[in-house]
This record gives C-alpha cells, sequence and structure tokens, in this order.
C-alpha cells in the first residue's frame, strides 16, 4: 500500500462517461475540465509559512472532483494514480 507523505493526497481518477444513458455518444466528455476521483490515502499534513500545521481537508475514501491535467501521475503495480495538493481539489461530494 502507498502512504503519502507530509500534505500529499493520493487518489484514483474516474474514466468520464462517454456515453449517456439514451445511448448518445459524448465526444469531448473525456479530458477536459474536472474528473470525479476517489480519495486513497492522505498525508499527515504540514506547516504552513506561520509555523501552523495545516491538515489536508479530506479522508480516505471521499469523493472528489480535481482538474483533469492536476496533479502528478503516476503508475505503481499496473494501477494509475495522482498525487495532488489540498489546493487542488475543486469540490467535495457529501
Amino acid at each position: 500500500m502507498l502512504r503519502p507523505i507530509h500534505a500529499n493526497i493520493l487518489i484514483k481518477q474516474k474514466d468520464a462517461e462517454d456515453t449517456t444513458a439514451g445511448g448518445i455518444i459524448l465526444t469531448s466528455a473525456k479530458n477536459e475540465g474536472v474528473v470525479e476521483a476517489d480519495v486513497i490515502a492522505v498525508g499527515k499534513g504540514t506547516y504552513n509559512a506561520k509555523g501552523k500545521f495545516i491538515t489536508p481537508n479530506v479522508n480516505e475514501g471521499d469523493r472528489i472532483l480535481v482538474n483533469v491535467n492536476g496533479g502528478t501521475k503516476f503508475t505503481h503495480e499496473d494501477t494509475e494514480y495522482v498525487s495532488i495538493t489540498n489546493s487542488e481539489i475543486v469540490a467535495v461530494f457529501s
């Protein structure tokens, strides 16, 4: 299992839906704007410039929205992950 350090957040992006429920093919659905992702693991946090300890705003298992091209993508054991920071999160599903 991977464990992010500092304030890094490990996510797994979901593939964009390219077909509607009615069968309409959406050619521009992939790789534009934001994408849904699952939070896999969360680092403990880090200190800001003023010396205050800041923890990430998400927890393991949360569903979030992130910019499609945000973070650092990498593959580990045939699974693609993205490492992001708290400021790269667009929204959290509640």
